[in-house]
């Protein structure tokens, strides 16, 4: 396993760029349960902070794939730099503006222009991957590492926000993703050695990503594991407190991303001979029954937190294949945003599922909640199988090859390949 992981470490800028990117997306694990503590920590009002996050979501979600696209035209340190810059100016007065008391409303706007401004880090940091590998095998574990990175920030992340938030400094986690932002950013845009080429305001465009069937079904199939994921967190913690456990729900959502980063790690260790989009349905199908399991067995807190580190066994590897079918089916020149897509169907499916799974807890109670899981990952399934055949890269664009540079070149593969 080891091996596969130090061979693509050992390409030109890779250790760096991947660990600088690590740095710079903290805040993807962080910010938003940030802004939570820090909200209520200083108005007492729930309501109020869970407002105030979805402004941040949602617009988040709606600029991602917009500053992708700058990206892709005019390359990750000329537009992210002055992005990063307006991000952090967003955290300074979102701090200011709870902690001195002004007008409510600037509070939302500061909380939506930084959701604006962050971008997907991710996605330039799997960009950079794709044009530095030299097979599709090395960016199978490429995209694995990158998975496994996420988990790892996701294990981490909030329980240390958490504990500094709620036993030392209210604001700590806003002030913590500032800092992982500004240092981040100063490791990652400078490596420019690495950087892909952007393809300039003259080049051809080549339509809405989003045209493309195959990918618009890959992104479809991203809203539906969204709303499980935003299911899971609601439903941990409603589930927590019917059993008189709520601050096992913690623990509860670190065995769910470990499960996750353990598989991560396997499946990039691995040697697939298996088309990726096959392998894009076997890992939903794997996560939906799962969660059936989950839904069927989950009778107390203790085997509610088993059943979550299984189920999430299927999580970065579905993140992985759906990030590799989107890699073989996008323009070379269209990559950044085509891949940005992931975080902006995630980001609505979570909106989405946060809402459904709370109203049902608070209607039913938490364990029906657990439906919203089974049935979103049974759908994404067999959304994925029924449509195959659109995410073929061989039947739309045949034999195309691609610029070196640019992108892996599948065309002598056997039909394999792997947010």
């Amino acid at each position: 396993m080891l091996s596969k992981y130090s061979e693509i470490f050992r390409l030109p800028g890779a250790l760096q760029f991947s660990l600088a990117g690590l740095v710079a997306r903290l805040p993807i694990a962080v910010l938003g349960i940030g802004i939570v503590l820090f909200i209520q920590g200083e108005t007492g009002s729930y309501e109020l902070a869970g407002f105030v996050t979805s402004c941040y979501m949602v617009v988040q979600a709606l600029t991602t794939p917009m500053i992708a696209r700058l990206v892709d035209v005019f390359g990750q340190a000329r537009v992210m730099v002055p992005v990063v810059c307006v991000h952090i100016t967003a955290l300074t007065g979102l701090l200011a503006a709870v902690l001195l008391g002004w007008w409510f409303g600037w509070v939302f706007a500061f909380a939506g222009l930084a959701g604006s401004t962050i971008g997907s880090i991710g996605s330039l940091v799997r960009a950079r991957w794709n044009a530095a590998v030299q097979n599709s095998r090395q960016l199978d574990t490429a995209f694995s590492w990158e998975a496994v990175a996420d988990e790892i920030l996701f294990v981490t992340g909030p329980v240390l926000v958490t504990a500094l938030a709620t036993t030392w400094f209210a604001p700590a986690g806003v002030l913590i993703s500032g800092c992982a932002t500004l240092a981040g950013s100063l490791l990652f845009y400078p490596q420019k050695r690495t950087e892909p080429v952007p393809r300039g305001r003259k080049a051809p465009g080549g339509g809405r990503v989003l045209s493309h069937p195959g990918i618009l079904l890959a992104v479809v199939c991203q809203v539906f594991l969204g709303i499980l994921f935003g299911a899971v967190d609601v439903t941990a913690v409603g589930f927590g407190d019917e059993q008189g456990a709520k601050a096992f729900a913690g623990v509860a959502l670190s065995a769910f991303a470990a499960g996750s980063l353990v598989a991560g790690a396997v499946y990039g260790a691995m040697d697939w001979t298996m088309p990726v989009r096959k392998r894009f349905v076997l890992m939903l199908a794997v996560l939906a029954l799962g969660s059936w399991v989950l839904l069927l067995f989950a009778d107390d807190m203790l085997a509610f937190t088993l059943l979550l580190f299984v189920v999430g066994g299927a999580i970065a590897p579905s993140l992985i294949a759906v990030s590799s079918v989107i890699q073989a089916l996008a323009p070379p020149h269209r990559l950044t945003e085509a891949l940005a897509w992931i975080s902006t169907a995630l980001g609505f499916g979570v909106a989405i599922g946060s809402a459904v799974s709370g109203s049902i807890i608070d209607r039913v109670g938490a364990h029906e909640a657990i439906w919203v899981v089974a049935v979103c990952a049974t759908l994404a399934c067999l959304l994925a199988f029924a449509g195959q055949r659109l995410m073929n890269p061989e039947r739309v664009s045949g034999a195309r090859s691609r610029p070196r540079r640019e992108t892996v070149d599948t065309s002598s593969l056997p039909v394999v390949r792997e947010v």
